[in-house]
C-alpha cells in the first residue's frame, strides 16, 4: 500500500508491470484491433479525429483490463468493439445535449467540424431502423458485427457461440429484412 514520505505526502505504489508474456499479448491485441476500430469508427462518425480519439480510449481500455490481469475468454477485438460502441453513443448523446444548449464561441484551440455534427447521431438512428426492421436480436447482431465493425464470420461465430453456418444464414436473413424495409420505404409515396 501507500506509504507516507517526510513531508506528510502518501505516495501510491506503481501497479505491477506485465509478465513479457502478458506485454507481448498486449502488443498483438493493440496491434490487430487499433486499425479495425480507426476504420470502423471513421465509417460511423465521418470524423478520421473522433475515430482516432475514440480508438485511444478503447486501446487504453484495453490495456487497463490487461494491467487488472483479465483473462479474455473471448479474443480482445470483441471487447474492444463493445467499448467503441459505447464510447461512439455516449459521445452522441453529449454532443446532442451540447446542440440544444449552445455555450457560444468554441474554444480557441477546438478541433473545427470536418462534416456535419448531425451526422453520426443520423448514422445511428439509421443503424437502430435497420434493426428494428430486422426485428430478430441474433440477426440484427450478426448484422451489426458484420457490416458496421466488419467482423469476419468465425469471429462472429465465436463471439456469439454459434456455428458459422448459422451466421451465414442468420446474415442472409438478417439482409433480406432489411431490403424489404428499404424497398418498402421506397415505394411509399411521399
Amino acid at each position: 500500500m501507500g506509504q507516507r514520505s517526510g513531508d506528510g505526502n502518501c505516495s501510491v505504489d506503481p501497479p505491477p508491470r506485465l509478465s513479457e508474456d502478458r506485454e507481448e499479448e498486449l502488443k498483438a491485441a493493440l496491434r490487430t484491433i487499433e486499425p479495425r476500430l480507426i476504420a470502423s469508427v471513421t465509417r460511423i462518425t465521418h470524423d478520421y479525429h473522433l475515430a482516432q480519439d475514440i480508438t485511444q480510449e478503447v486501446c487504453l481500455a484495453v490495456f487497463h483490463e490487461f494491467r487488472k490481469g483479465t483473462k479474455f475468454a473471448k479474443p480482445v477485438i470483441f471487447f474492444a468493439t463493445v467499448v467503441a460502441r459505447n464510447k461512439i453513443y455516449s459521445h452522441y448523446r453529449r454532443r446532442h445535449a451540447c446542440l440544444e444548449r449552445p455555450y457560444g464561441d468554441l474554444p480557441e484551440d477546438a478541433r473545427p467540424l470536418g462534416v456535419d455534427p448531425a451526422a453520426g447521431l443520423e448514422y445511428l438512428e439509421l443503424l437502430e431502423s435497420v434493426k428494428a426492421a430486422i426485428a430478430n436480436n441474433r440477426q440484427a447482431a450478426v448484422w451489426e458485427l458484420k457490416h458496421v465493425w466488419r467482423l469476419k464470420g468465425t469471429e462472429i461465430a465465436e463471439l456469439l457461440e454459434i456455428s458459422s453456418a448459422t451466421v451465414s444464414r442468420e446474415l442472409a436473413e438478417a439482409e433480406a429484412k432489411a431490403k424489404l424495409q428499404q424497398g418498402d420505404e421506397e415505394a411509399e409515396p411521399a
